[in-house]
């Protein structure tokens, strides 16, 4: 009669920690374009010019009257003010300096006034392109 021999489930090596370190690293580059908190808080200074116009979607407005400033931060000066009504073209998105809320870069069609509204003021929760070349922090 044939014995039959049975082999002990395998062992999944443990993970190195070095290894979940380069992980998060990949997943936070991967992710550079969401909005996901955790992500390195860049941001758009105050007084830079305009980023490019990377955002070729429309249909674009705010919820009810919002400040367009300066800069990607309540910190910055206003240089005007979008209403519900007025049409706004996208460029992209950055996060204020603490990097905690996101920003998108309009220009208001009516008016041709560019500048930084924080994202949930945005009928839509704003452009979903990251600007590039952003402020990194100090």
């Amino acid at each position: 009669m044939a014995s039959l021999m049975l082999a002990a489930p395998a062992q999944a090596a443990p993970a190195k920690a070095s290894s979940d370190a380069t992980a998060a690293k990949a997943g936070a580059v991967a992710a550079a374009g969401d909005k996901s908190i955790g992500v390195v808080p860049m941001h758009w200074s105050c007084g830079r010019s305009a980023p490019p116009d990377l955002d070729t979607s429309g249909g674009h407005h705010t919820l009810e009257a919002a400040n367009m400033r300066v800069g990607s931060s309540t910190r910055c000066a206003v240089a005007g003010i979008s209403y519900p009504s007025q049409s706004l073209d996208y460029h992209c998105w950055a996060r204020d300096i603490n990097g905690v809320d996101s920003w998108t870069y309009v220009v208001n069609v009516s008016t041709k006034v560019g500048g930084w509204i924080r994202d949930d003021l945005l009928n839509d929760y704003g452009s979903g392109i990251q600007c590039p070349n952003q402020t990194e922090p100090t």
